[in-house]
């Protein structure tokens, strides 16, 4: 039960992803500005993990705690950025489903690699052949959403 439950989860998640990106299209049409529109977003987004982090969080967090970790662990901001400068300007001249499955594919060669390096504290996940059949299934729908 637990696995169905963070699986629709991670769906819904998915869900979002292309409605933040026209929902900020939006907002930068209105603005005149998508970078207004994606700072206005990441804004509010910050806003809300701010307020969220403080009724979940056991701790607040300490400069010397941040200090100790390593220097990359500052960059999500600027994956961040790369994201949703993307979402904002792409699909508008790809369509939306070209560029969210292209965007998607993505996503999973890195999830790939990720697992199988074991990169950010995860444990070690072979490249199967099953998950390169499905990637390969992935392209293919890539491919095919295009035209």
């Amino acid at each position: 039960m637990e696995l169905f439950a963070l699986t629709m989860i991670a769906l819904l998640a998915g869900f979002c992803q292309p409605i933040q990106g026209g929902v900020n299209a939006r907002l930068g049409q209105a603005s005149n500005s998508s970078f207004f529109s994606g700072a206005i977003s990441n804004f509010i987004g910050a806003i809300i993990m701010f307020i969220i982090a403080f009724f979940f969080s056991k701790e607040l967090p300490s400069l010397p705690k941040f200090l100790e970790n390593p220097w990359w662990i500052w960059t999500g901001g600027l994956f961040s950025v790369v994201i949703i400068v993307s979402t904002l300007v792409l699909p508008s001249k790809m369509s939306y489903m070209a560029f969210f499955s292209t965007f998607m594919t993505g996503q999973i060669v890195m999830a790939m690699l990720i697992d199988r390096f074991a990169l950010f504290g995860g444990h070690t996940v072979a490249i199967s052949p099953s998950r390169v059949i499905g990637l390969i299934c992935l392209v293919v729908g890539v491919y095919l959403s295009g035209k």
